[in-house]
């Protein structure tokens, strides 16, 4: 049965995900994470966050017309703890449940509701996301290799030494957060203590599926070097690295719709 354009996804813990889909409805799905709200996650939802408006247009591309439509939509979703999230807050103090690799879980959870004709034919999702939402997926693909079939990461979060200097700032804004709204900083402080695999674990798990890694020279908060460093440690990585973060948004896009073509359209059809 074909999902509707928006709702909830319900986790085990009686959380809620909505959701929104951008294309077909029953299209093979590339399943989409933001990122993280610092100061107020709450205010950060799917559409907040600024991947929102790149993914859009990535799905507006209509190449190659005479050979079918395209084949993919993008599910989008208020990540726990974010946007319009609900359900979660009771067990708030429970802050592991904000990090990347729980965050993974929840993840594979949208990618498993929106299974389709085409996607039951095949082993695995497509995961991606931007920030905290290129983390996540990384962790889903790691925790639970089986279960997916390609990464697009775009603006991985810093990571392992890399992180300690940003760990402090988001510690900061969980503290300012308190008074106010003590659920959320409870999120930034889950955030905060929240990393990626080492690079030797990583190494070690040889995830061969297409993995595409974007990111740009000028973001501090999202280094390029992160990027280059998985790149290493991933076998089937795609590097796509622009000097700004204008010019990887303004190519983004296009590279994403590329790249998507290249390794999953003859895998997929659209069902009439």
């Amino acid at each position: 049965m074909a999902k509707e354009p928006e709702g909830k996804v319900q986790l085990l813990d009686g959380t809620e995900l909505p959701y929104e889909i951008l294309g077909g409805i029953d299209r093979c799905p590339l399943i989409w994470g933001h990122g993280l709200g610092p100061t107020d996650p709450r205010g950060m939802d799917h559409r907040a966050c600024e991947s929102f408006p790149l993914v859009k247009e990535m799905m507006k591309e209509d190449a190659d017309k005479g050979k079918g439509a395209w084949p993919f939509s993008t599910v989008v979703y208020d990540a726990r703890g974010h946007g319009r999230s609900s359900g979660w807050e009771p067990l708030a103090s429970c802050i592991q449940q904000f990090h990347w690799r729980s965050l993974a879980f929840d993840m594979l959870s949208v990618a498993s509701n929106f299974q389709t004709p085409a996607t039951q034919k095949l082993r695995g999702a497509l995961l991606g996301g931007y920030s905290m939402g290129a983390s996540t997926a990384l962790w889903a693909a790691y925790l639970c290799p089986t279960a997916v079939r390609g990464l697009v990461l775009l603006s991985v979060t810093t990571a392992w030494e890399i992180r300690a200097a940003r760990r402090a700032n988001l510690l900061k804004s969980a503290d300012v957060l308190q008074a106010s709204d003590p659920a959320a900083s409870e999120v930034v402080r889950g955030a905060a203590f929240s990393d990626l695999p080492p690079l030797e674990d990583l190494a070690a798990a040889k995830l061969r599926i297409p993995v595409l890694l974007c990111a740009a020279r000028d973001d501090t908060t999202h280094p390029a070097e992160v990027a280059e460093r998985l790149s290493r440690v991933l076998p089937n990585a795609d590097v796509f690295l622009k000097d700004t973060k204008a010019e990887l948004a303004q190519e983004f896009p296009q590279h994403l719709h590329s790249w998507l073509q290249q390794h999953f359209r003859d895998k997929v059809t659209i069902e009439e």
